[in-house]
């Protein structure tokens, strides 16, 4: 297909000279004529895409969450910016700190922007679970910015300058109102910049209720994934709550949208899921065996015992041993009649 086309026009003596000058850096008057038409439409080309350029495959990030990533295909696609959400005390904060060590461990740099806590006291968290956390800082692989107060600007700034390829920030309703997050210019630019530079970020949103209530915000909305975390209490026979995580969003993922429940150990968050279900009801199975035959055992003795005893005061009774006076023969009636209802409330159990 011919995509040139003729064009017939008059130009002014000046216009002519610049043509004629130009046309000695690009070769001929047409190719000076294409390049000005085509460098005035500026705004075409700012946001002109080249298709073939963009890559089929999808990167995938590991969050270092054991038993976590088989759910969304292998882990968070490379520059998405992934809500980490959920009520008080769920574990969000654990969840990605332990995403950024995964990072670390592969020789990334990773940031952690908290807006509400001291690095010191992050720190300490991470030496709960053993993470020399202190030796990465030394080493140059992660920055900790606690109780931040940055501006726009300075994030922006502070990105550039340490190029990490993971970022947290903790949480966004410290950093902006809910209510106008999605059309502030501060936090466009800094998304802006963490998409251009391909950086996969984890920005922690607090909820005030759980479970199906929890609901969606702007925050969600605007994320490439949401990640639920919740914990609740079963039924009122089991008074312990159990922790869950749930993937209510991810792009360009498959994943598995049942909520898995996931326990903190001296490790960190590990999603035990359905194992974690086989797990309990095999340690039941097991409870309950140990207990049957616990009972059996006792059934069994109860039985010899009562047996011994009701056999002893039937003979007492009709005073083989010898004669008893008035007050032993009612004892001894006392003991048989109740030895016998024992053993026939045994006996009507089995």
């Amino acid at each position: 297909m011919n995509d040139k086309h003729p064009i017939h026009t008059t130009l002014s003596t000046d216009a002519m000279r610049i043509l004629e000058r130009y046309e000695i850096e690009l070769g001929t008057k047409n190719q000076v004529l294409e390049r000005a038409l085509l460098g005035m439409d500026k705004l075409r080309f700012k946001d002109k895409i080249d298709t073939q350029s963009i890559s089929r495959i999808i990167k995938r990030v590991n969050t270092g969450i054991p038993g976590f990533d088989g759910l969304i295909e292998g882990g968070i696609p490379e520059g998405f910016v992934v809500i980490v959400t959920g009520p008080p005390g769920t574990g969000k904060t654990t969840f990605s700190l332990q995403f950024l060590m995964d990072g670390i461990r592969n020789n990334e740099r990773c940031i952690f922007f908290s807006f509400e806590e001291m690095a010191e006291q992050l720190i300490k968290q991470t030496i709960r679970f053993g993470w020399d956390i202190g030796e990465y800082v030394d080493k140059g692989y992660l920055e900790i910015f606690g109780f931040s107060r940055f501006s726009t600007e300075e994030i922006i700034e502070i990105i550039d300058i340490f190029k990490p390829k993971r970022i947290v920030f903790d949480s966004l309703n410290i950093f902006s109102d809910i209510s106008d997050f999605r059309r502030s210019p501060q936090w466009r630019n800094i998304l802006k910049v963490i998409k251009d530079k391909k950086i996969t970020c984890l920005a922690v949103t607090e909820k005030s209720h759980g479970g199906s209530a929890m609901g969606f915000d702007e925050f969600d909305f605007m994320g490439d994934g949401v990640i639920s975390l919740d914990k609740k209490q079963k039924n009122d026979l089991d008074t312990y709550p159990t922790c869950n995580i749930q993937i209510q969003k991810m792009r360009l993922t498959k994943v598995n949208e049942i909520p898995h429940q996931f326990v903190i150990n001296d490790n960190g968050i590990e999603v035990i899921g359905n194992m974690g279900i086989e797990r309990k009801a095999f340690n039941a199975l097991h409870a309950n065996r140990e207990k049957i035959e616990h009972i059996a055992t006792v059934d069994r003795e109860l039985r010899i015992s009562l047996n011994s005893i009701i056999g002893f005061s039937e003979l007492m009774m009709v005073k083989a041993p010898g004669d008893l006076n008035e007050k032993q023969e009612r004892y001894v009636k006392n003991v048989h009649t109740s030895g016998k209802h024992l053993l026939e409330l045994i006996q009507k159990r089995s």
